[in-house]
């Protein structure tokens, strides 16, 4: 299991207030969601995410969605769960500032979606969800987390509150995509304390300090070898 995949199952574990679950679901649903004229679907390769949308959507809109699994066997073989909406699909869309009342798309979700601190955790942790990955510092060579968005828009949207909690995310345009990212190691522990995933930021934070020693063990021994 990945080091993403470990921060997402924590996060899908939290216990969220109504307004919280209503950022972060309308946060999965702008990234995750093909919208149809009577149903939504959604995608996702982890159980727990898949569950959570799926409770979210029943306790807070009175409705079942509609639950399948598939092997995807294209890729890597593991098994992609979709949860399809089709009931109260309107209202959803608009409660979730996807859509106005009018039925248009809109570029950003509106104010009362991220009007509170905890809020725009709720909106982050729901984009993270949808389009995040993270490297695993004991694996990888070096610090990274990323969005990768399919538009400008949103990941402006999503830069912009990360900032508000001083992370100095960049936008850069892979091929058509819009990546939102971090590469500082500090700046990614606090992500993490961000988007309230408290067990990793543990083990980030520890694998972090061992690395710097290391490195600073390597460079005292390379010095006294210059020597």
């Amino acid at each position: 299991m990945s080091f993403a995949t470990d921060v997402k199952n924590e996060i899908s574990d939290l216990r969220l207030s109504k307004s919280e679950n209503i950022a972060e679901l309308s946060a999965f649903i702008r990234n995750n969601g093909h919208i149809f004229e009577d149903s939504i679907l959604l995608y996702t390769e982890n159980m727990m995410i898949a569950k959570r949308v799926y409770a979210i959507v029943k306790n807070i809109y009175g409705i079942h969605c509609h639950m399948t699994t598939k092997q995807n066997v294209a890729f890597n073989k593991n098994n992609v769960y979709y949860i399809e909406i089709k009931e109260k699909v309107d209202l959803i869309l608009e409660d979730l500032s996807v859509k106005d009342s009018d039925g248009n798309f809109l570029d950003s979700p509106k104010d009362y979606i991220v009007d509170s601190e905890e809020e725009m955790r709720a909106y982050i942790r729901g984009a993270f969800l949808a389009k995040g990955s993270i490297n695993d510092p004991k694996t990888s060579q070096y610090y990274h987390l990323e969005f990768l968005f399919d538009k400008k828009y949103e990941s402006v949207f999503v830069q912009r509150l990360l900032n508000k909690f001083g992370l100095n995310s960049k936008i850069l345009l892979r091929d058509t995509k819009y990546m939102v990212y971090l590469k500082e190691a500090e700046k990614i522990a606090d992500f993490l304390k961000v988007i309230r995933a408290f067990k990793s930021v543990l083990y980030y934070e520890d694998v972090r300090v061992l690395r710097e020693q290391k490195n600073i063990t390597n460079r005292l021994n390379n010095c006294e070898q210059s020597n």
